[in-house]
């Protein structure tokens, strides 16, 4: 499968792997192409919900000369409406007044003012400046337009059913699982990159390291403080913070890695991701614990996914292991959206070598009809911690 063309991303500084023997950098661009699949999307639609990531040409924006023309307010708002109806979402295939994007126009027909303000469905959209250059150029056309005052904004969307939810996760848009059943991955390292890839892309965010036995979050991201505190008076989890995205991790308990039995661990979880002081998310990523047990399934049954992220290696085992993950999520009606497939390959003189050979992520793709898939290169940068 064609992997999307991405625009560079600054080399972000919070890479790792759970194991100092993978020695995967992950590329940047390649999780600017992952975190602008639509997560948001009803499942209906996510065959459908990726943005063409590649950032357009800059349009021109200037000013154009003023002129006595007059107009009624009515004529006016026709005006910019049918000017800004010739900007098409890539995703929905209609035009962006139709979506209901166009909010609060005000238009000062004296001075040919106009201002508006676009409510796009996710603060993270990969295309929104975009959207403000065209919304410019377009309104700017208009003979009378002096000027444009364009302010972005995303939708405050909240879960279906929301309050039938626990308090901590009624404000949370989107929950994303990154899961694979092998474990040493990559997992980890796909989850955090994601996670703080949206959150330089202007959502607010949350990491939750579902794995009790060995969480790998307290290795990954060194936040000033690795302690979680107690609210007395509500009996909830305030989480720690970095670098604007919030954090919840067994290993941020200091108790240290735990031994107790399955259901003790479900329990664990279960208390940790629903009594956390999560606030209002755009998107709350669950590093999954390797496996499809019932801790798996209890996060599944927990939580209202929104989708799935698969994560694997090119090794036949590594597939056996995916195709297990897969199908448990569709039985749980939770639709797997991509597949990442990490260390595949490495650059050195001026050949690309795949060590451990080729197409097992193509495979799961054909076979289960993922709409994405997604390859990182093995790099020879060791475990960067934020």
């Amino acid at each position: 499968m064609q992997l999307l063309h991405a625009p560079c991303w600054p080399h972000l500084p919070f890479q790792g792997c759970k194991s100092p023997s993978i020695l995967a950098l992950v590329p940047p661009d390649r999780f600017l192409q992952l975190s602008a699949i639509n997560f948001s999307l009803h499942p209906s639609k996510l065959e459908k919900s990726i943005w063409v990531s590649h950032r357009p040409s800059i349009f021109g924006c200037g000013s154009t000369n003023a002129t006595s023309v007059e107009v009624s307010t009515g004529t006016a708002e026709n005006d910019v409406l049918k000017a800004l109806s010739q900007i098409i979402d890539p995703d929905f295939g209609t035009d962006i007044v139709s979506c209901g994007f166009v909010k609060d126009m005000q238009i000062n027909e004296a001075l040919g003012e106009v201002s508006f303000r676009l409510e796009l469905t996710t603060p993270a959209c990969p295309i929104k400046d975009m959207f403000e250059q065209r919304a410019n150029e377009v309104v700017l056309a208009i003979p009378w337009v002096n000027k444009v005052n364009v302010t972005m904004s995303a939708q405050p969307a909240r879960p279906i059913f929301a309050e039938q939810l626990p308090e901590g996760l009624q404000k949370i848009s989107n929950i994303v699982a990154v899961s694979s059943c092998k474990g040493g991955v990559g997992k980890s390292t796909v989850a955090v990159n994601l996670a703080y890839t949206l959150a330089g892309m202007g959502a607010r965010v949350g990491i939750f390291d579902a794995d009790v036995y060995g969480p790998s979050l307290p290795t990954m991201v060194s936040p000033e403080n690795r302690l979680l505190e107690m609210n007395p008076e509500k009996r909830t989890i305030i989480p720690t913070e970095y670098l604007g995205v919030k954090l919840v991790s067994f290993g941020f308990s200091g108790q240290g890695r735990a031994i107790m039995r399955g259901p003790m661990v479900s329990g664990v979880i279960n208390q940790l991701l629903t009594t956390t002081e999560w606030g209002e998310l755009d998107y709350l990523v669950i590093d999954m614990p390797p496996g499809t047990g019932d801790i798996q399934l209890t996060l599944c049954q927990v939580v209202p996914l929104t989708a799935a992220v698969i994560v694997t290696t090119p090794q036949k085992l590594a597939f056996i292991d995916v195709a297990k993950g897969v199908r448990m999520f569709s039985k749980l009606k939770v639709p797997c959206i991509a597949v990442v497939e990490n260390m595949c390959h490495f650059d050195a003189d001026g050949k690309r070598y795949y060590p451990f050979g080729r197409g097992s992520g193509s495979q799961v793709v054909q076979q289960f009809g993922i709409p994405h898939l997604f390859d990182l290169p093995i790099r020879p940068t060791v475990s960067y911690m934020i």
